[in-house]
């Protein structure tokens, strides 16, 4: 209760200093008042750090810590009051000149008096309140001044990579063992773990989950985290979330389902179901029927996990895996991970003796090992730990879990600041689960006063000072790290069920989150509320919302109640509203003059009334998709982040003309420059502090160097992600111009992702080549995309650049080389031949620096390049002593659509590549030195007729290779070195000669899980090449046959595919009559058939009823067939009625 009310203090305090230094203070009579009051807070914060240390035994403390919790919520809404009438004057002032004028003759008198009074007033409550402590026997404790509120060090970073588990391998593989045996007698079977919070049930999943086995037995995985909100149609929807990447906009069970049936249709699936806690029999019986009414292929399982036998046994689990703790060895491997992690504890015997004693304390639960290991990871000295050993935080709990929740205190206790432990508690306003964006959370506590300039010495933004909070929070694993990438780091984090039932009980009942069904009154502490709500549940539990409030955070499948909580709570700071039911903004809103983080992008509402203009405190906005903002937008003065969608179906507009007075923004995802007022580049010039990813559209508007420069985006270090986008309708513009305008883009040499499409010059620009040979301008570079860029002959230097992970190149069609230039080749020359001279003239015994070339690019596409002659290698002068390497670190190389291309630059050195695309490269002779490829796991090769491969596929490590697509001069390598490929799970020949088809090798490939023939034509051959002997091919599940109108008939080996669950005939237009050995085919679930115009006849219902694993039949383009398959009427339909999903599309071709 002391450190809420702390944070209440502290908020007050980060509110009063800049208020008391404005000019308005001085103006208005208040400045004195608001120092007096200043120094009334400071001296209340050293009462509450005694209060502190007596609340535990004293009742009277506790009232009174309770009382000045409301009286400090009082101030700070005055406050709040005060600084918004500041914001709202120097909105309607800002074309004056001189503030003091303006206040005193504009400003009513009955304002300034009211306010004064209402300082003083509260300033009479702390004195009141200071009186009432002497008298319980508080005083003045001295403040113990630590690093809190000081920046984080930022050099170290001992995250462990969410992958390296230690010690459940085994039970991996158990679990592994139990989901692909075949061993069970009822459909749908559920495997279930067990174990305590914090053991690990989840990562022992998700381990499951990646192994190869599992991923080759089931065709569909799906990941549901369930909690304790057990709701058919929530689970339903997050399935379909889980594997469409969308939710349904219905909640509608019914519908859910036949959604559900089209992804899985004829699928054997894996549902993991984690974080179970029903119990409850009928509502798990409810749960299976829908399962069971989805279908799927028999085999499907359900794997969960839960902290109960119970709810297994609800669950009627078919195994059951009980979760081990770690062993001592594998506790202390994973401890010695964390706590001596580079940059944490010297690992010295003393130590170590003390890790030890206090693993044991742990119990073997990883959670509580990690947070205790990241704890200590932060300490250095001996004392430190065994201050941890010794604290009494263990003595609170003998049970197992009750220890780890120990543990989970001892943490927060620990954590560097009080600045921290607020922005920890914050987070209990997320439900259980629940994914929060790291950007989001920051902007939360900013909005709350939990952080702001002034902790950062001046010199930090808040935005910084949150992000190393953040940090804290993960290295002391109290969050964990979630989706990260190359530019931005860690974008996102959870929390383990278990810290956010700690996050709730520190927040000292000032955070409330329903979802569990609490009840809040009239009469609470709670000022942060989340409100969960079900389709058709009403606010029954909630007798009165709290007056002062500050956060609501709204999560419903209506917004019913959402407008009479927003009535009740004018004093709301954080309104984050999580419902697509609500299409417009409660006029309520417009009135809340403390609003600083509205966030409706989880809503239907596209368009911002007027009365949003008048929120002057708003620093966040983010909304999905705008069609129409209010005219005075630009009043914001506060925003800070503008997020939201661009306009649905057709190029972006000018939203906000005038955006440049927003001095204070950092986040804006576009920015479309236009003739219209306000909408210039210019705009941008004032926008000093953007920030993340940035896209400017409409280039073409921007007229010379001059207006381009004025952009100032050389000055904006934290843009990381730009993109330069021209319309494309124009082509007649004057290069000169348009390449001068290019030149004043220049961003900051900091940028990390750069994309340029439809740029109408000839040339790069200066800053995108390397200066004078020697200083690469954009050294930072990640990922750089060039496209449509028509007129520009030679392509840019890139080389050099050493942080280049991906680059695309697509539409350049005006560039017909590609050479040294392109490689940078030129400039390492230079600087070695500069070396050279200055050096003394005893040059034998002296080796040339080796040179190595794009050394980080990883993604390399080219696309699209209708001009392109020439690429030729990258080659050291025979009078250089130079050595080079090319692309190290390539992974994937992409070419296509380049019709003129006779050679691709010499593979030898590509060892890294594992895939390698090459499609329609009509001139392409020869790939050189394919077989260099050792890593390579997927090969495409197609739309290349002039390609003579030879002995290319004689690789040198063929049993790398997983999927290989071909076409007709590939077949002839094929011949002799597909058996040499045991590893290949995936086949594609599609080629015009099918007497050239490898079908004689076809018997060596025992790991073949999918193989597509066709897209040939023979007047020779009247059968379907197919080898003689198949017993070899017993993993091969997909099979797709392209056929031609000579053949009368199917391959009768198919028969003995006894894995096969899918099948595709097409283009057999000599077929009448399916054979009846399709009955064979008892694992078959997919069973496609089209373009066979005279097939009319399927096999006997016999063997069609034989087929019961059946889920879907898709007749395309079979006009006699489709007719005697007619519902009801046809004669074939009888033998297909039995068959849950049957389409008919009699004429459409494929």
């Amino acid at each position: 209760m002391a450190e809420a009310a702390l944070s209440c203090v502290g908020v007050i305090l980060n509110k009063i200093l800049p208020l008391a230094a404005d000019e308005i203070s001085r103006v208005w009579g208040v400045e004195k008042d608001l120092q007096k009051l200043a120094k009334k807070v400071e001296m209340m914060e050293a009462l509450i750090f005694d209060a502190k240390c007596k609340q535990s035994t004293s009742k009277a403390v506790q009232l009174w810590l309770k009382r000045l919790r409301s009286i400090a919520r009082d101030a700070e809404i005055v406050l709040d009051d005060f600084g918004y009438e500041v914001l709202r004057q120097k909105v309607e002032n800002r074309k004056r000149d001189k503030v003091r004028n303006f206040f005193s003759s504009s400003n009513p008198i009955s304002f300034r008096t009211e306010m004064a009074n209402k300082i003083k007033n509260v300033s009479a409550s702390l004195e009141e309140a200071y009186r009432e402590a002497n008298q319980i026997g508080l005083h003045p404790a001295q403040i113990r001044m630590t690093s809190a509120d000081q920046k984080e060090d930022r050099s170290t970073d001992p995250f462990v990579d969410e992958s390296q588990t230690v010690g459940r391998g085994v039970e991996a593989s158990q679990v592994v063992s139990m989901l692909i045996s075949s061993d069970y007698k009822k459909d749908l079977p559920v495997i279930s773990i067990v174990g305590m919070g914090g053991q690990g049930k989840t990562t022992l999943a998700q381990l499951v989950l990646k192994n190869e086995c599992v991923a080759k037995h089931f065709d569909k995985t799906i990941w549901v985290c369930v909690s304790d909100d057990f709701k058919v149609e929530r689970l339903l929807n997050e399935m379909l979330q889980s594997l469409e990447g969308k939710s349904a906009e219905t909640t509608n069970t019914e519908a859910l389902v036949r959604k559900l049936q089209g992804n899985l249709k004829g699928k054997n699936y894996l549902l993991v179901l984690d974080d179970i806690w029903n119990e409850n029999r009928e509502k798990w019986d409810g749960m299976r029927g829908r399962l069971l009414a989805i279908g799927g292929a028999p085999g499907s399982k359900i794997l969960a996990t839960t902290r109960s036998d119970e709810v297994a046994t609800a669950m009627q689990a078919s195994r059951l895996h009980h979760l081990d703790i770690l062993s001592d060895d594998h506790s202390w491997m994973l401890f010695e991970k964390l706590a001596f992690a580079d940059g944490g504890a010297r690992k010295t015997q003393y130590l170590a003796d003390i890790g030890r004693r206090i693993l044991k304390k742990c119990g073997g639960v990883p959670l509580a090992i990690k947070v205790i290991g990241g704890l200590l990871y932060s300490k250095k000295d001996g004392s430190e730990w065994l201050k941890l050993e010794k604290s009494e935080i263990w003595n609170e709990s003998t049970n197992t879990e009750g220890g780890v929740m120990s543990v989970l205190k001892l943490s927060y206790e620990n954590l560097p600041s009080l600045s921290v432990k607020q922005c920890f508690a914050s987070c209990s306003i997320f439900p259980k689960d629940a994914d929060m964006r790291k950007e989001s959370l920051i902007q939360i506590w900013m909005a709350q006063g939990l952080i702001n300039d002034a902790k950062g010495g001046g010199h930090l933004q808040m935005e910084d000072i949150g992000s190393d909070c953040f940090n804290v929070l993960l290295r002391s694993s109290l969050l964990q790290a979630g989706y990260k990438n190359s530019i931005n780091g860690i974008r996102s984090c959870r929390m383990h069920d278990l810290v956010h039932d700690l996050s709730l009980r520190v927040s000292n009942n000032c955070f409330l989150n329903t979802e569990n069904g609490m009840v809040v009154s009239h009469n609470d502490e709670v000022v942060h509320l989340t409100v969960v709500l079900s389709r058709g549940k009403m606010l029954k539990n909630i007798e009165g919302i709290p007056p002062n409030l500050q956060t609501l955070y709204y999560i419903g499948d209506d917004g019913i109640m959402l407008e009479d909580i927003l009535e009740s709570s004018k004093y709301l700071s954080v309104l984050k509203v999580d419902c697509r039911a609500v299409t417009h903004l409660p006029n309520a809103v417009g009135d809340m003059k403390h609003l600083r983080h509205l966030d409706i992008s989880r809503t239907g509402i596209t368009a911002l009334p007027d009365s949003i203009t008048k929120l002057y405190n708003l620093m966040t906005l983010k909304v999905s998709r705008l069609e129409e903002i209010p005219k005075k937008f630009s009043n914001l003065i506060n925003l800070r982040h503008l997020e939201f969608s661009m306009v649905f179906g057709g190029w972006p507009r000018c939203l906000f003309p005038g955006i440049g007075q927003l001095a204070n923004l950092r986040t804006l995802p576009y920015f479309m420059v236009s003739q219209d007022k306000g909408c210039q580049l210019e705009e941008l010039e004032h926008l000093r502090n953007l920030q993340g990813e940035l896209e400017i559209f409409g280039l073409e508007n921007v007229s010379s160097f001059e207006s381009a420069a004025k952009a100032k985006l050389s000055e904006k270090s934290s843009i990381q992600s730009l993109t330069l986008e021209w319309d494309d309708t124009n082509e007649d513009c004057d290069d000169d111009n348009i390449n001068s305008v290019m030149e004043g883009l220049q961003p900051h040499p900091d940028l990390k992702s750069l994309a340029i499409n439809g740029f109408k010059g000839s040339r790069f620009p200066s800053w995108m080549v390397a200066k004078d040979h020697v200083t690469v301008l954009l050294r930072n570079l990640v990922h750089l995309r060039l496209e449509k860029l028509g007129k520009c002959e030679q392509v840019p230097s890139l080389g050099d650049l050493p942080c280049l992970e991906s680059l695309a190149m697509v539409s350049l069609h005006n560039v017909k080389r590609i050479g040294a230039e392109f490689y940078g080749l030129l400039t390492h020359l230079d600087i070695n031949a500069r070396s050279s001279a200055s050096c003394s003239s005893s040059t034998s015994s002296r080796e040339a620096k080796p040179v190595t070339l794009f050394p980080k690019l990883q993604h390399f596409r080219l696309r699209n390049m209708k001009r392109l002659e020439e690429w030729s290698d990258a080659m050291v002068p025979s009078d250089s002593s130079s050595s080079i390497k090319v692309f190290p670190s390539l992974r994937y190389l992409e070419i296509e659509g380049l019709p003129k291309l006779a050679f691709l630059p010499d593979m030898e050195n590509l060892t890294s590549v594992t895939g390698l695309w090459i499609w329609e490269c009509r001139s392409l002779a020869c790939l050189r030195n394919l077989n260099s490829l050792t890593s390579l796991e997927s090969l495409v090769v197609g739309g290349c007729p002039a390609l003579l491969l030879d002995a290319s596929l004689d690789m040198n490590n063929p049993q790398s290779l997983r999927s290989l697509s071909g076409c007709d001069k590939l077949n002839p390598s094929l011949s002799n070195n597909l058996e040499k490929f045991t590893s290949l799970e995936r086949l594609m020949i599609h080629s015009r000669d099918p007497g050239s088809w490898p079908i004689m090798a076809l018997h060596s490939l025992a790991n073949l899980r999918s193989l597509d023939l066709g897209d040939g034509f023979s007047d020779d051959l009247d059968h379907f090449p197919w080898p003689h002997s198949i017993t070899n091919l017993v993993s091969l599940e997909h099979l797709r046959l392209y056929g031609w109108p000579k053949i009368t008939s199917l391959p009768d080996q198919i028969q003995h595919l006894s894995n096969l669950r899918t099948l595709c005939i097409a283009e057999f237009e000599g077929l009448e009559v399916l054979p009846e050995w399709m009955g064979s085919l008892r694992n078959l679930r997919e069973l496609y058939i089209c373009n066979c115009s005279n097939l009319r006849q399927l096999p006997s219902a016999e063997a069609m009823r034989h087929l019961t694993n059946l889920n879907y039949l898709h007749i395309d383009s079979c006009p006699l067939l489709a007719e005697r398959c007619t519902k009801g009427s046809g004669a074939e339909w009888p033998k297909i009625a039995h068959i849950p999903h049957v389409g008919i599309s009699p004429s459409n071709k494929v």
